[in-house]
């Protein structure tokens, strides 16, 4: 705590405790300034900081901002030192300076408060726009693999369903082809359809956390994956997804591009935040220009978190997401 902040917490702790023993105190030095016929009104130099202690107590009372509680405080010590200039007899305006002193402090600081805001505020436009192109990609994905994938294979099993119906009257063997032929399509409509829910959310991420939802993953990777998570708690859901699609899209692209030989995906908390980092051996030069990891990045950044990607020639990659975890 700054002196000034030391002084104005003193000064409201004083005021809100005892304001009526301050006045009467105030008061009993008034008495004795009357009855010692003192020429000097010396009870002055009391009267002003406990009027200030006072003034102080009755402004900390109401919520303000910051800024608006601090030029009060401010407000109220330029007056103090205005009445000591004046109880002192007048003179050369000294206050002026302490004062002067007191508005370029709080004017900078509003400045400076001011551009951090602005700066906020774009990076929260620029965030969220990220994460509504990532959302519309996300969406054209799904209607792309709905159309190329589990719809025509629910077209294909209409159809054979059709022509098993018409064969089946005159030629029960030709039916029995056409509904072979169409529980295979059921089959691999209902794959597809699984594998599209798996990638929007994975159930076993719902059911058994991140570490067990990374740990499918990396059983079907081909390649030695080691994975290591250690969180004291399960994380909110969107953090918790988010983590687990920067496991999911480091390891896709290792394996897609790299050419790893070896992966590790590591998940750990760093303060009030979840850590994912995915470390491959490959050949590096990992590009996030309009591909997964750009997606990635808006995805992370729409949770206000930071995505690290170091991918030089020759290797290794490392992707790194920061997710801010507010429980």
């Amino acid at each position: 705590m700054t002196e000034n902040g030391a002084m104005i917490f003193l000064l409201r702790r004083a005021a809100h405790r005892s304001p009526w023993a301050v006045l009467l105190f105030d008061l009993f030095l008034l008495v004795v300034w009357a009855g010692s016929g003192s020429s000097s009104f010396w009870p002055v130099w009391v009267w002003l900081p406990t009027g200030l202690v006072l003034a102080a107590g009755w402004w900390g009372r109401e919520k303000r901002s910051p800024l608006t509680q601090q030029l009060g405080y401010a407000g109220l010590i330029g007056l103090f030192l205005i009445g000591i200039w004046a109880a002192a007899g007048f003179g050369n305006f000294w206050p002026v300076y302490p004062i002067a002193v007191m508005g370029l402090g709080i004017g900078l600081r509003a400045v400076t408060r001011g551009a951090a805001s602005e700066a906020r505020v774009e990076e929260l436009t620029v965030s969220r726009a990220g994460a509504v192109e990532a959302a519309e990609s996300q969406l054209r994905r799904i209607e792309r693999d709905l159309h190329d994938g589990a719809q025509a294979r629910l077209v294909a099993l209409g159809m054979n369903l059709g022509l098993a119906e018409q064969q089946l009257a005159k030629d029960p063997e030709k039916a029995q082809e056409h509904l072979a032929e169409a529980r295979k399509a059921a089959a691999a409509a209902l794959q597809e359809l699984r594998d599209l829910a798996r990638g929007i959310h994975p159930p076993i991420l719902a059911d058994r956390g991140l570490d067990a939802a990374i740990r499918a993953l990396a059983t079907h990777a081909g390649i030695p994956v080691s994975v290591d998570v250690e969180l004291a708690k399960r994380p909110p859901a969107t953090v918790e997804t988010a983590a687990y699609f920067v496991a999911a899209e480091g390891l896709a692209n290792a394996l897609k591009h790299a050419r790893a030989s070896r992966i590790d995906i590591d998940v750990h908390e760093r303060g009030d935040a979840v850590v994912v980092r995915v470390l491959d051996d490959g050949h590096g030069g990992a590009s996030e220009v309009k591909g997964g990891l750009h997606g990635l990045r808006q995805r992370v950044e729409a949770l206000d978190g930071t995505l690290r990607i170091a991918s030089p020639d020759g290797g290794p990659t490392v992707v790194e997401a920061v997710l801010p975890c507010v429980r």
